[in-house]
């Protein structure tokens, strides 16, 4: 899966990851870098006391740091969320899977996207499940940033088609088209996360939802 170098955040409102910050953020004995054992503590935290039950002086304990150290590196829990979605991959790839394609760059079929958007969550279905759980409670770090992920890929869709399959824009309009396909991605990995999905491979379901979904848009394909 190919990444790109642009960041996701510069499409819509999600904040950029700075990446580590100037000073002692060298590896560790271990060969792994102080920002990255962070950030894997942290996920393990979260996953067992939730995010707001997991504060940033939990999370300096745990990496024996003190507090004033950690946000040297993030300066707020949200920050941290969107760190971990950066190490996953996933910023990246949505942002390559969206990116509009130049005169002599590679076309890219709506079932292709979708597909790709689906496998790029399936990376991260870890922290998908967190933080809908974490929604699900009402957890207002967790609210924020899933609503600034969906105005995003919201607004990545629009331009995507705009740029790549106007002609399904017709009538409705890309801001509607966005928001069902948008819709059809949510929907199709919960039903994975729910195990409700009708399929052993999710990879192999998620391909096949793809192609169902340009084949009823009437994508151009060709």
């Amino acid at each position: 899966m190919l990444r790109s170098t642009s960041s996701f955040a510069r499409m819509g409102a999600v904040p950029s990851d700075p990446g580590p910050p100037a000073g002692p953020a060298g590896p560790t004995s271990g060969g792994v870098s102080q920002r990255q054992r962070i950030l894997d503590t942290a996920l393990s935290l979260m996953a067992q006391r939730g995010v707001d039950g997991t504060s940033m002086r939990d999370l300096a304990q745990a990496t024996g740091l003190n507090v004033a150290s950690l946000y040297h590196y993030f300066p707020s829990k949200k920050d941290l969320l969107v760190a971990v979605l950066a190490e996953r991959g996933f910023l990246d790839d949505m942002a390559s899977a969206t990116a509009p394609t130049g005169p002599q760059g590679p076309t890219v079929h709506l079932d292709d996207l979708l597909e790709e958007l689906l496998r790029s969550m399936l990376e991260v279905e870890d922290f998908i499940r967190l933080m809908l759980g974490e929604v699900m409670r009402g957890d207002d770090t967790a609210l924020g940033l899933g609503r600034e992920l969906m105005s995003t890929t919201q607004e990545a869709l629009e331009r995507w088609l705009a740029e790549s399959q106007p002609q399904l824009c017709e009538g409705p309009g890309a801001a509607a088209v966005a928001r069902m396909l948008r819709a059809m991605l949510i929907g199709v990995f919960f039903e994975h996360v729910a195990g409700v999905l009708d399929g052993d491979d999710p990879s192999v379901v998620f391909r096949r939802r793809a192609q169902e979904a340009a084949e009823i848009l009437g994508a151009d394909d060709s």
